[in-house]
């Protein structure tokens, strides 16, 4: 009987101890995601002068915070051997809701950047 009980309450100290990631969230988080054979040391958003550093290549960043964020930001990549300066095309005024996010960064032929918006689940 006091094997049942004890299992009981671990099994329910347990259950009550898990959390998803998004249990706790109340801001926008975003993260870099680098589709390049470049190393990036460093990846700033210009709307906020925040920096994602040292992403290696195919790797993401870990999600940083943000009270508001839209789906496309200016941003500059520095690597080892390129700095590289992205402006995009239309800029929304609908901010994100609260959730993740990913930038997927990737360079085209002429070296230019390409940013794709993600919601990650």
């Amino acid at each position: 009987m006091k094997r049942i009980l004890l299992l009981s309450v671990l099994c329910l100290a347990i259950l009550l101890s898990c959390t998803d990631r998004d249990d706790n969230v109340d801001m926008v988080n975003i993260r870099i995601k680098n589709n390049t054979e470049q190393f990036f040391t460093e990846v700033r958003i210009a709307q906020h002068d925040t920096v994602y550093e040292n992403i290696t290549a195919g790797d993401y960043s870990k999600y940083l915070e943000y009270e508001t964020a839209f789906t496309a930001s200016s941003l500059t990549i520095l690597t080892d051997s390129m700095s590289l300066n992205y402006f995009p095309d239309e800029v929304s005024s609908d901010t994100l809701p609260i959730g993740f996010y990913t930038y997927e960064l990737s360079l085209d032929a002429d070296n230019k950047i390409e940013l794709k918006f993600r919601i990650d689940e």
